[in-house]
């Protein structure tokens, strides 16, 4: 018999293959496609107050911020990348001049002292795995994020907003008790809201 956390494995593998299946022109059409659709996501909210803003540099297939990055610069909005810190995450500035490293997972980092508290950020954007549309989220495993924002009422900042492909949506994904809720779940195709 397969075991919830087995089974969450094998669901990872499909899923990741899925995305790193899409072809680069399809890639490219859904980071500007995304682009419009956090624009109309945000369009309901207080824009003018967003001053500090999360984003990840994509990795393994996830949906690229790279355009949602430079819509944020055009507008004055300050970007922050996640750094691994121990078994959490930091977040340091990133800048179009910004200087990297790679952490021990092959991602680069940005090498700053400019960092962020995670309580001072707005938005976080953050990579999904799976997703289905009751809100729950697959991630890659590691928990940094879910120990990151462990303590965070879902009323406090930053807002947690997953990013993903369609191809990622699952019918129903169990949730874990130490999964942190995401506040919305957007891909080029559809917003969710989840709390």
């Amino acid at each position: 018999m397969t075991s919830p956390l087995d089974s969450r494995q094998i669901l990872r593998r499909q899923l990741r293959q899925a995305r790193k299946n899409l072809s680069n022109h399809a890639q490219l059409i859904a980071a500007q496609t995304l682009v419009a659709r956090v624009d109309h996501y945000l369009s309901g909210q207080q824009t003018d107050k967003l001053k500090k803003v999360a984003l990840y540099l994509a990795n393994d297939g996830e949906i690229s911020p790279h355009l949602l990055c430079e819509y944020f610069w055009q507008q004055s909005i300050a970007t922050y990348l996640p750094v691994i810190q121990g078994k959490q995450l930091g977040f340091a500035r990133y800048t179009a001049d910004s200087m990297w490293q790679e952490n021990s997972y092959g991602i680069k980092e940005p090498v700053t002292a400019d960092y962020a508290p995670s309580r001072d950020l707005d938005l976080v954007f953050l990579p999904l795995v799976g997703f289905d549309s009751q809100g729950g989220r697959l991630g890659m495993g590691g928990g940094f994020y879910d120990r990151t924002f462990a303590n965070k009422r879902p009323d406090a900042s930053p807002q947690l907003i997953g990013l993903a492909h369609e191809c990622q949506q699952v019918k129903s994904l169990p949730v874990e008790s130490w999964d942190v809720p995401l506040q919305a779940i957007i891909t080029p195709q559809q917003s969710i809201l989840v709390s």
